[in-house]
Formats: C-alpha cells, sequence, structure tokens
C-alpha cells in the first residue's frame, strides 16, 4: 500500500477512488424494477457509456503507475468458463441477445478490474473501493431518505436502487471500518462512520446482510486479537447497550419479522419455490449443464397465483444461468480464494471477514457472479489472493515507507560541535 513517493501515492488514491465510483455506478441498478430484455434505451446506453469510461480511466492509471503489479490469471480463465458456458447456453434458446449483452457487460467490468488490480497495491486498490462504495451508499441513503419516513424501509433515490441491494452496498465499507478498529483502535472519526453506515444498514431491513455482517464483525474480532485498547473498551460497552436493545426494545422483532407472517418466513419469502423449479429440471438437457445464459434472472414456476419467480440466490442463479459445468467452476473458485485467504498472513485479517460476508450472503442474494457491486469486490479480492499476484515493496513495505518520508540524516559534522582551540 505505501510506495517510495507518498505524494504520488495521494493522488493515485484519488483517481483510484474516482475511478471506482464509476465502476459501481456503472454496476448498481437505475431502474430497481427493470430487468434487461435485450433492448437499448437512454439508460442502458448510459450505463454502457459509463463503464468504458470507468474502464478508460483504469487504462490512463495504469499508464501513469511507475510500479505495476503482475496478476494471476486463475480467476479470469475460471471466469471465463463460466461465461462461455451460459453464451453456448443461450445461444441455444430463442433469444440469445440479452445474454449476450450481459455477457460482454461483466466481461468488460472484469477488464477494468484486472487492470486496477494491476496498477497499485492490495490493500491499496481494496481500501480506495470501501471508500467509493461508501460514497455513494451516503449519496444513495440521502437522497432516499423521504420514502424511508413514509414506507419504513430505506433505498436509495440516485441512483435508484431497492433497500436489498443498498444493504449490499452499505455492508463492506462498514466491515472494513469495523475491521479497521480491531486492529488499530476506536477514534471519533471510525466510531461515526461506523454508527453512520450501521445505521443504513439497519434502515434498509436487509435482514440477510445484517446478519452476515455481524457474524463477519466478529470473525474481525478474532482475527484480531489481541485489540487494541480503545477497542477492547467499546467492546466492553456494547455488551450492555447491546443487552438494552435486544430486551427493551422491539428494534430486533421488527428487523426480524418485518411485517411478514408465519408462512411467508417459513418459505424465505417464496425464495425456495425458485430453487425447487431449477432443482427439478431434467438431467438430459442442455439447460441443465449449460445454463440457458446471464439473462436468466426468473424462472416459470406452477403456483395458483403467479406463474413466474425471481432467483433470490447467486448460487441457483449461476445453476439456472451456467449449469451444473458453471457451477463446479464457481465453486472451485470460491475455494482456491478461501484458500489463498487462509495462506495471506498480510491480508486475511481482511478478506476472510469479506469473504464471509460475500459468500454466506451469496447463498440468498444475487450478484456473486453478474455485472454487479458484489461481483466487483468478489473478482478483486480473488485477484489480490492469488499465488500468482505479485507487486514491488510488498515486503518490508512499512520500513520503505518510513525511509521515505523521514528527513534525510543529518551529518555527523553537523551535529558534533568543531573543537575549540585552547592556547
Amino acid at each position: 500500500m505505501f510506495t517510495t513517493e507518498p505524494r504520488g501515492r495521494s493522488t493515485v488514491s484519488r483517481s483510484l477512488i474516482g475511478t471506482w465510483l464509476l465502476v459501481a455506478l456503472s454496476v448498481v441498478s437505475w431502474r430497481p424494477d427493470a430487468l434487461f430484455d435485450g433492448g437499448f434505451d437512454v439508460v442502458v446506453i448510459a450505463k454502457a457509456l459509463v463503464a468504458f469510461t470507468a474502464f478508460l480511466c483504469a487504462l490512463l492509471i495504469h499508464s501513469r503507475a511507475r510500479v505495476h503489479a503482475r496478476v494471476g490469471v486463475r480467476s479470469l480463465i475460471l471466469l471465463f468458463i463460466v461465461v462461455g458456458l451460459s453464451c453456448v447456453g443461450a445461444l441455444a434458446t430463442d433469444s440469445p441477445m440479452p445474454s449476450l449483452v450481459l455477457a460482454v457487460r461483466i466481461v468488460l467490468l472484469a477488464a477494468t478490474v484486472y487492470v486496477l488490480a494491476s496498477s497499485a497495491a492490495p490493500l491499496e486498490v481494496l481500501t480506495s473501493l470501501f471508500i467509493a462504495m461508501g460514497i455513494l451508499t451516503l449519496i444513495g441513503a440521502a437522497s432516499g431518505l423521504p420514502e424511508f419516513l413514509s414506507d419504513g424501509r430505506l433505498p436509495s433515490g440516485i441512483p435508484a436502487m431497492k433497500p436489498n441491494e443498498l444493504a449490499g452496498l452499505a455492508a463492506p465499507p462498514l466491515l472494513a471500518i469495523a475491521i479497521a478498529i480491531a486492529q488499530r483502535g476506536l477514534t471519533p472519526r471510525k466510531a461515526a462512520l461506523l454508527v453512520t453506515f450501521a445505521a443504513i444498514l439497519l434502515a434498509t431491513g436487509s435482514r440477510t446482510t445484517l446478519i452476515v455482517v455481524v457474524i463477519a464483525m466478529v470473525l474481525a474480532v478474532v482475527l484480531a486479537w489481541p485489540v487494541p485498547h480503545s477497542t477492547g473498551i467499546a467492546l466492553i460497552l456494547l455488551a450492555p447497550v447491546s443487552y438494552a436493545v435486544v430486551a427493551f426494545t422491539n428494534v430486533v422483532s421488527e428487523v426480524a419479522i418485518r411485517g411478514q407472517d408465519v408462512s411467508e418466513l417459513a418459505t424465505l419469502s417464496s425464495r425456495t419455490i425458485a430453487w425447487q423449479a431449477v432443482f427439478s429440471i431434467p438431467m438430459d438437457t442442455w439447460h441443465k449443464w449449460i445454463g440457458v445464459g446471464l439473462a436468466a434472472k426468473t424462472i416459470e414456476v406452477n403456483q395458483r397465483w403467479w406463474d413466474v419467480q425471481v432467483l433470490d440466490s447467486s448460487w441457483i442463479s449461476i445453476l439456472s444461468q451456467a449449469g451444473i459445468l458453471g457451477l463446479i467452476a464457481v465453486g472451485i473458485w470460491v475455494l482456491f480464494t478461501v484458500r489463498d485467504s487462509l495462506k495471506n498472513r498480510e491480508l486475511r485479517t481482511l478478506t476472510l471477514p469479506l469473504l464471509v460476508l460475500l459468500l454466506v450472503r451469496s447463498a440468498l442474494e444475487n450478484g456473486l457472479i453478474e455485472s454487479s457491486v458484489t461481483f466487483t469486490l468478489f473478482f478483486l479480492t480473488s485477484l489480490v489472493l492469488e499465488r500468482g499476484h505479485r507487486y514491488p515493496f510488498e515486503h518490508d513495505r512499512s520500513a520503505r515507507f518510513a525511509l521515505a518520508v523521514a528527513p534525510a540524516p543529518t551529518p555527523i559534522t553537523e551535529l558534533t560541535p568543531p573543537p575549540t582551540r585552547t592556547r
């Protein structure tokens, strides 16, 4: 994360944050209730222009960086396998164009992430992405306050995102702040940011994201143990506060139930209906083995009041979009990434809780393998954790940074006064 030129480093970081803002803006929803069907309108074209602009900015940052990282290709190959299988499956359908367009979008996104991963140190690239996600979260939450006051759940106003998507955008910055507190101590600025993002996440009413973030935070504290004194004091004070909230308020019950009855909770809000429909696809069909393309966001179901259900799970979506073969490829990808995180002593205190957040949440939310912020973060994490990833000055970087910012040593002759002659 540190370079031998601190002044240039801050400029590169601002450029990274700006580029990540463009990347995030190009993948979040602008029309939350609309699914891409292959048509082109103003919104689709505008998002494509933003994505291409982000790619050009990434190339510019890479060309100006004085030090480049060597990035592995394993994650890129596995992604191409999944996207390739989905494209083959899409060509066998009646309307392959939406899936092919989405395949181009995810390849462009992957190329942008790949270039940025080679332009700076791993911690700097990850931190700049967290900051960009945090900025977009604050803008979205502030613009969604009027609807929150009338509806009870906080969405994003600009850009227009549903509460669950806003929660997925707010969770990684919140976790990154918690990890920083666990490792380096609590400060007023960190406390204010933690409370702000926690309030946004709680206001979205996203149960899955909230539970997974708490689990990831606990893991972050365990990995950072023993924690600094300020963090330890905060944890001690947090215990009675948490007890008071649970025992004397209805916050937990409101978030857990969220106005649903017992039957809706038992079916995980109709998610399992779509899962059963995907699992029941015959084994002797190409749909089962290579999928029907990345545009498969829904599946036909046999229900009394509706016949189409959204695929609200990344793994079920992968099974429908890229088939069993694509699911195997993603499973191998995830296993390799988790293994690399466990073995990486410098990054695992950050990447292990982050992977817990992304992977556990992916069981009940979409986004792991598609043009989304979740995929952006997962793909970047897998790239920087690969054994093939090498960045100059990665080892002993703290000493190099200290030498860079420290003033030049004063010569001994200047410290020692000249001898005086006595007569």
